[in-house]
């Protein structure tokens, strides 16, 4: 298995369970709350650690108790966090509504701390990762990552990008990458109403890049540099439980497959296999067992 670094945020998150979605001024109660870590990368990370990756997190993390006890969540979860870095402030919170009639998940994040800067990421150890994951928030500071990345860059250590939310020049991030995974948001963002069309665009402007773009119940595709356009159907579970990370848990399901020598079109599967797998449960507990259940929904 590989030792991946993940470079972008952690939070704390703070999930209600409800029965149904509040309409505004309502008052109810929750059936259920919990306290996790959260964040992207973070979520990704933890399920490539289940999948028996050795995994380092990258990420600003504040000097407050929250930020220990964030700290300490992450590291139960065998998430290495000795390559974060602490800072003064506050430690970032998304607040989760959870709504367990049909697992939408609604969320009010609050973010008050500085970004991780490319200097740290420089001055790290990165010739014992066989993978780095890179969550792309401001542009010019992931950028610089990403040149950091690449001047100490070896032969067997592909980078990935995720690209969440559409940022001011944000395309100049896309020549640097080895993976690039778009979200849907993003796609209808650019004005295009099906991946292929944007998928093609792309790769008329990184043609060595291997592209993916997801499309949450029509499945996801890839457009491989050599092979052209893959499709891989949704997995869908009996019922439709908890949404939340699904995005993130696809993220590592690719990562998994490719790291580990899988081709484009079989690691799109199981992304796509195990994105559906974790719609069908709650939380992001026990993700291994979904690359050992029937092909059959």
């Amino acid at each position: 298995m590989a030792h991946i670094l993940g470079i972008g945020v952690a939070t704390l998150d703070i999930i209600n369970i409800v029965d149904h979605y509040p309409v505004e001024d309502e008052e109810i109660r929750a059936r259920e709350q919990r306290a996790c870590p959260g964040g992207n990368t973070a979520n990704s990370l933890y399920v490539l650690q289940q999948l028996g990756h050795q995994c380092d997190l990258a990420a600003v993390v504040a000097d407050d108790p929250d930020g220990e006890y964030l700290l300490s969540l992450l590291g139960e979860r065998g998430i290495n966090v000795e390559t974060c870095r602490r800072r003064t402030g506050r430690t970032p919170c998304s607040y989760i509504t959870l709504n367990a009639a049909n697992g939408s998940r609604t969320i009010v994040h609050y973010r008050n701390l500085p970004e991780l800067d490319a200097p740290h990421v420089a001055k790290l150890n990165l010739d014992k990762y066989q993978w780095v994951h890179v969550q792309a928030r401001d542009t010019h500071t992931t950028s610089r990552m990403l040149q950091a990345l690449r001047s100490q860059q070896k032969s067997h250590q592909p980078i990935s990008l995720e690209v969440e939310k559409d940022r001011d020049g944000v395309d100049m991030l896309f020549g640097q990458p080895d993976v690039i995974i778009f979200s849907r948001p993003f796609v209808l963002g650019r004005g295009y109403e099906e991946p292929e069309p944007f998928l093609r665009s792309v790769h008329k402007r990184v043609p060595g890049a291997v592209l993916i773009c997801t499309w949450g119940e029509e499945g996801s595709w890839a457009w491989a540099s050599r092979d052209g356009l893959f499709h891989a159907p949704a997995w869908r579970p009996p019922r439709v439980v908890d949404t939340l990370g699904a995005g993130d848990v696809f993220n590592a399901g690719l990562i998994h497959a490719l790291a580990t020598g899988s081709s484009v079109p079989e690691a799109l599967a199981t992304a796509t296999r195990l994105a559906g797998y974790k719609v069908g449960r709650q939380g992001l507990d026990g993700l291994d067992a979904a690359l050992i259940v029937p092909e059959e929904d």
